[in-house]
């Protein structure tokens, strides 16, 4: 992953931290990503992101945030 697209993903995650995260439907407009590949892009970019980019309260927030949206359960169609 190139340090610009990393930068990208995590502004993106940022901007969205009020919000409680982007919606997929915002995700696939910016990225042309499902949301699960975002995270696993978003997990990646936080990952290979120096300290003096991001703050570490930041990283942690966003690093939980993909931790808790990857492991949360998906509803079933039709509910």
């Amino acid at each position: 992953m190139n340090e610009f697209h990393a930068h990208e993903l995590i502004d993106f995650a940022v901007r969205w931290i009020p919000y409680g995260g982007a919606g997929d439907e915002e995700i696939w407009i910016a990225f042309g990503l499902n949301a699960a590949g975002y995270r696993r892009r978003l997990h990646a970019a936080l990952e290979c992101t120096p300290l003096s980019v991001l703050d570490e309260a930041t990283r942690a927030h966003l690093q939980l945030h993909v931790q808790l949206r990857s492991s949360a359960p998906r509803p079933l169609v039709g509910q």
